[in-house]
Protein backbone atom coordinates (compact mmCIF):
# COMPACT_ATOMS: atom_id res chain seq x y z
CA UNK A 1 0.00 0.00 0.00
CA UNK A 2 1.21 3.48 -0.74
CA UNK A 3 2.62 5.19 2.33
CA UNK A 4 3.24 1.94 4.21
CA UNK A 5 6.73 0.85 5.26
CA UNK A 6 7.70 -2.78 5.48
CA UNK A 7 10.77 -3.84 7.43
CA UNK A 8 12.38 -7.17 6.76
CA UNK A 9 15.14 -8.74 8.82
CA UNK A 10 18.55 -8.76 7.09
CA UNK A 11 18.63 -12.55 7.07
CA UNK A 12 15.28 -12.69 5.22
CA UNK A 13 16.02 -10.14 2.48
CA UNK A 14 17.30 -12.77 0.05
CA UNK A 15 13.79 -14.29 -0.03
CA UNK A 16 12.60 -11.20 -1.93
CA UNK A 17 15.05 -11.61 -4.83
CA UNK A 18 12.95 -14.15 -6.80
CA UNK A 19 10.12 -11.59 -6.94
CA UNK A 20 12.37 -8.56 -7.35
CA UNK A 21 15.59 -9.60 -9.14
CA UNK A 22 16.74 -5.97 -9.25
CA UNK A 23 17.23 -6.13 -5.46
CA UNK A 24 19.88 -8.84 -5.66
CA UNK A 25 22.86 -6.44 -5.85
CA UNK A 26 21.45 -4.12 -3.19
CA UNK A 27 20.97 -7.04 -0.80
CA UNK A 28 24.48 -8.30 -1.58
CA UNK A 29 25.94 -4.84 -0.85
CA UNK A 30 24.54 -4.66 2.69
CA UNK A 31 27.34 -5.66 5.08
CA UNK A 32 26.61 -8.56 7.42
CA UNK A 33 27.50 -6.40 10.42
CA UNK A 34 25.42 -3.43 9.21
CA UNK A 35 23.58 -1.53 11.91
CA UNK A 36 19.87 -2.05 12.23
CA UNK A 37 17.31 0.51 11.11
CA UNK A 38 18.29 3.17 13.57
CA UNK A 39 21.07 5.71 13.46
CA UNK A 40 22.33 7.18 16.74
CA UNK A 41 23.06 10.90 16.92
CA UNK A 42 24.03 13.19 19.77
CA UNK A 43 21.92 16.31 20.33
CA UNK A 44 23.47 19.16 22.34
CA UNK A 45 20.91 20.82 24.63
CA UNK A 46 21.15 23.63 27.15
CA UNK A 47 21.06 21.13 30.01
CA UNK A 48 23.41 18.52 28.49
CA UNK A 49 23.78 16.01 25.70
CA UNK A 50 20.89 13.83 24.57
CA UNK A 51 21.25 10.61 22.60
CA UNK A 52 18.64 10.23 19.87
CA UNK A 53 17.91 7.53 17.34
CA UNK A 54 16.79 8.22 13.79
CA UNK A 55 14.76 5.53 12.05
CA UNK A 56 16.05 4.95 8.53
CA UNK A 57 15.28 2.69 5.62
CA UNK A 58 16.62 -0.84 5.89
CA UNK A 59 19.05 -0.38 3.02
CA UNK A 60 20.69 2.82 4.30
CA UNK A 61 24.13 1.22 4.90
CA UNK A 62 24.31 0.35 1.19
CA UNK A 63 23.33 3.81 -0.06
CA UNK A 64 25.84 5.57 -2.26
CA UNK A 65 27.53 8.68 -0.91
CA UNK A 66 25.20 10.75 -3.11
CA UNK A 67 22.15 9.08 -1.53
CA UNK A 68 23.62 9.51 1.97
CA UNK A 69 24.21 13.19 1.21
CA UNK A 70 20.60 13.58 0.08
CA UNK A 71 19.47 11.94 3.34
CA UNK A 72 21.78 14.31 5.25
CA UNK A 73 23.93 11.49 6.64
CA UNK A 74 27.20 13.26 5.83
CA UNK A 75 28.78 16.05 7.86
CA UNK A 76 27.29 19.39 6.83
CA UNK A 77 30.72 21.00 7.31
CA UNK A 78 33.35 18.59 5.89
CA UNK A 79 31.23 16.04 3.95
CA UNK A 80 32.50 13.11 6.07
CA UNK A 81 30.23 10.08 5.70
CA UNK A 82 28.68 9.77 9.17
CA UNK A 83 27.66 6.17 8.49
CA UNK A 84 31.30 5.21 9.08
CA UNK A 85 31.83 3.96 12.61
CA UNK A 86 35.62 3.67 12.52
CA UNK A 87 36.59 7.00 14.08
CA UNK A 88 35.28 7.97 17.53
CA UNK A 89 36.13 11.62 16.89
CA UNK A 90 33.66 11.69 14.01
CA UNK A 91 30.47 10.72 15.85
CA UNK A 92 27.34 12.43 14.45
CA UNK A 93 25.98 15.46 16.29
CA UNK A 94 22.73 17.24 15.48
CA UNK A 95 23.86 20.88 15.63
CA UNK A 96 21.10 23.06 14.23
CA UNK A 97 21.45 26.54 12.82
CA UNK A 98 19.87 29.18 15.09
CA UNK A 99 17.74 30.49 12.23
CA UNK A 100 16.47 26.97 11.42
CA UNK A 101 16.19 25.37 14.85
CA UNK A 102 13.68 22.74 13.70
CA UNK A 103 15.79 21.44 10.78
CA UNK A 104 18.19 18.59 11.56
CA UNK A 105 21.79 19.34 10.64
CA UNK A 106 24.34 16.61 11.27
CA UNK A 107 28.02 17.38 11.73
CA UNK A 108 30.91 15.22 12.85
CA UNK A 109 32.48 15.61 16.28
CA UNK A 110 35.64 17.14 14.81
CA UNK A 111 33.71 19.92 13.11
CA UNK A 112 31.54 20.79 16.13
CA UNK A 113 33.94 20.26 19.06
CA UNK A 114 31.84 17.24 20.10
CA UNK A 115 28.83 19.51 20.61
CA UNK A 116 30.41 21.40 23.52
CA UNK A 117 30.25 24.80 21.82
CA UNK A 118 26.58 24.32 20.96
CA UNK A 119 25.70 23.21 24.52
CA UNK A 120 27.42 26.34 25.86
CA UNK A 121 25.60 28.59 23.37
CA UNK A 122 22.22 27.05 24.24
CA UNK A 123 22.95 27.27 27.97
CA UNK A 124 23.83 30.95 27.63
CA UNK A 125 20.58 31.61 25.75
CA UNK A 126 18.62 29.79 28.44
CA UNK A 127 20.48 31.56 31.24
CA UNK A 128 21.80 28.26 32.63
CA UNK A 129 25.40 27.70 33.70
CA UNK A 130 27.14 25.20 31.42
Amino acid sequence: MAGEEVRILRKDLAHLVPWMPSMEQTVADIPEDAPRWDFTVFQPRADGMVIAKLALSAEWPAWSKKQARAARLVCAECDYDLREFKDETRRPFDVRRPERSKARRLVCGQCCNDGVDEMERLAALAGKPS
